[in-house]
């Protein structure tokens, strides 16, 4: 049987990762839409995403939340004025007032400091820190180009009269902090790096985030992990499946094979 090798998988992923990398390439649909393809099914890989917030206790992850927010504002007021060099009238840094906000909503209301669970619905966050639905979606996105958080898109078997069906469900969220704030959270923190500090579960993470990615095809990385809608979307999915099936040719020539 052949199957495609892991380094071909992941050329695949980071060829098409490369082009959506983009903010311009990062837009997606709202949720209440019907049932995303190739949705997750609830309780399929959260585990993978999830870790404990510090050391898993409230107190330690209300104290790694703080550092983890005080360096992110740091880092939105070092974007701002830097933005505001070229453009005097900026408002906003890489992440924004309203980006702040959520993310702080995700550490200190809605996050389990003991496991890490994160599934709260966009518009939950919406009301808890009074802003409207499309401005919460779009701080999301922001912080997730930024790399404080990932998500993957869920969806739940249901039965009804006309059959088992599946419903979309909402999104499960995973913590992160970029490289370029982990030394100050640590700092922040006063301690050496330990088995459970940021750069070795940023690594972990991402160990396991490029692991799921490697087995996906090119088409199937856009519609799970980096959707784009219109035109755009359209375009790079024919690249996708252009990719899956050269790689796919490629593979039948050097009689690649499962061992």
């Amino acid at each position: 049987m052949t199957a495609i090798s892991a380094e071909g998988r992941a050329g695949t992923g980071r060829a098409i990762g490369d082009v959506i990398s983009g903010a311009e390439f990062t837009k997606s649909r709202r949720t209440g839409q019907p049932v995303w393809r190739n949705s997750y099914y609830e309780g399929q890989i959260e585990k993978r995403l999830w870790r404990p917030i510090a050391d898993g206790t409230r107190r330690g992850g209300r104290r790694y939340a703080g550092a983890v927010l005080k360096s992110a504002k740091e880092l939105e007021r070092k974007t701002l004025r830097a933005r505001q060099k070229l453009s005097p009238g900026c408002r906003n840094g890489a992440l924004g007032s309203v980006a702040i906000e959520v993310l702080e909503a995700l550490y200190l209301n809605f996050v389990d400091y003991k496991s890490g669970q994160l599934e709260p619905a966009v518009a939950t966050i919406a009301e808890t820190i009074s802003r409207s639905y499309s401005a919460v979606h779009a701080a999301l996105k922001r912080l997730r180009n930024a790399r404080f958080l990932h998500w993957i898109r869920r969806s739940r078997p249901i039965d009804n009269a006309v059959g088992p069906q599946v419903e979309q469900i909402t999104n499960a969220y995973a913590l992160d902090i970029p490289p370029e704030v982990e030394a100050m959270v640590r700092q922040l923190m006063g301690r050496s790096p330990l088995p459970d500090d940021a750069r070795w579960a940023r690594e972990q993470r991402k160990a396991e985030w490029d692991a799921m990615v490697e087995t996906l095809s090119a088409e199937k990385y856009l519609k799970d992990i980096a959707p784009v809608d219109g035109r755009l979307g359209e375009t790079l999915k024919s690249i996708a499946i252009m990719l899956d099936r050269r790689e796919s040719s490629s593979r039948r020539e050097t009689g690649s094979r499962v061992i």
